[in-house]
């Protein structure tokens, strides 16, 4: 079973969700599996690398949070209005977490 460094209770509140529905539940869990796989893929390694006792230094845990609750806001691959990056907060929080090899 791999690592759950934040739970959907963490992730409902930077959502504001008070009485999620099931289905709004599955979706926090794999907006959450999104965005651990996607900070692993950017960082170029596991986070269990990095936190081997389960506890995420706060810069990853926020950008996980970050990104997992954009995907929750935004599940439309278009929008209505200017479309605007969140990478940029993102890369600068991941920065230092990059491993080249």
């Amino acid at each position: 079973m791999e690592q759950q460094y934040i739970t959907v209770e963490e992730l409902q509140s930077q959502c504001f969700i008070d009485s999620p529905t099931d289905k709004e539940i599955k979706y926090l869990e794999d907006a959450l599996d999104t965005s651990v796989t996607t900070i692993e893929n950017k960082i170029q390694q596991k986070l269990a690398d990095i936190s081997p006792e389960g506890k995420l230094p706060a810069p990853l845990k926020s950008a996980a949070l970050l990104l997992a609750a954009n995907l929750y806001a935004n599940r439309e691959p278009a929008s209505h209005g200017t479309p605007q990056r969140i990478p940029y907060t993102l890369d600068y929080i991941l920065q230092p977490y990059i491993k080249y090899t």
